[in-house]
């Protein structure tokens, strides 16, 4: 999100949208409600610490009146959301924010608020501060969305989605704070020029989640990868949902591959 932003070269218009966005929220009888618990400070900091766990989308998923996100205890009722995204909206082209940006601003700033209103609510901080993370609470954190993850001998966690077919791997690096979804597949006939042509195919198609190339002990492998940094914490929802949906973009882009080459 952050990057469409930064063709407007003005480093305060984020901060200076969202405080006139939970203001007039704020002020507005009806929706007022949505806003109670949370603090304009605590929805500012969160923006700013969780935009990285909000993936790039196909296009067509983006739309200036997003359904909800969050858990159905969190929702208010779908008329109140869709005013207050309306008011999103507004301060969006007040703010001069480009017609063809306003969808996706809309959808990213909605879902991480949602996310900041679930955690105001949330009896027991389902955010883990990064001295606490390792992989045995990263396997209790998907087994709460029926997750299976386990960890390998080569201190990877291989994560099991059900329903899908190609497993994904998230690898914790402590040293530089930071975890990283992956997934692999390899290419049975070990022809780049074939697997370049599964990645073309993928990459214009599915232009939001980009693959590539991997060479690894002697064989190809068709590759994506997503890097966050947990230095601000790691919020659970957002991780699980993330697993989720990068499996179900892996799987999409391997379905590019018309000539059954890569090896699940």
């Amino acid at each position: 999100m952050f990057h469409l932003l930064a063709k407007y070269e003005d480093d305060k218009k984020l901060n200076r949208l969202l405080t006139t966005f939970y203001n007039r929220v704020s002020n507005e009888v009806t929706v007022k409600h949505f806003l109670m618990a949370l603090s304009l400070e605590k929805m500012l900091s969160d923006l700013g610490r969780f935009n990285q766990f909000i993936l790039d989308k196909p296009k067509k998923t983006y739309t200036d009146s997003p359904v909800q996100t969050a858990d159905s205890a969190s929702q208010v009722s779908s008329s109140s959301f869709k005013e207050i995204c309306h008011h999103l909206v507004e301060v969006l082209k007040e703010e001069s924010i480009e017609e063809d940006d306003i969808p996706r601003l809309v959808t990213d700033i909605m879902e991480i608020i949602e996310e900041s209103r679930a955690e105001a609510f949330d009896r027991i901080s389902s955010v883990y501060e990064v001295d606490n993370i390792n992989y045995d609470h990263l396997i209790e954190i998907f087994s709460h969305a029926n997750i299976k993850a386990e960890v390998d001998e080569k201190s990877i966690l291989n994560i099991r989605i059900r329903g899908s077919q190609p497993p994904i791997y998230l690898k914790l690096n402590k040293a530089n704070q930071e975890l990283y979804f992956f997934g692999k597949v390899r290419c049975e006939t070990n022809d780049l020029n074939s697997l370049n042509e599964i990645i073309i195919k993928a990459n214009e198609g599915y232009p939001h989640f980009p693959v590539s190339a991997l060479a690894e002990d002697g064989d190809l492998y068709l590759y994506a990868e997503h890097k966050f940094s947990i230095q601000n914490g790691l919020p659970t929802r957002l991780l699980n949902r993330i697993a989720k949906q990068f499996v179900v973009f892996f799987e999409s882009a391997i379905r590019c591959d018309q000539q059954r080459i890569l090896k699940l």
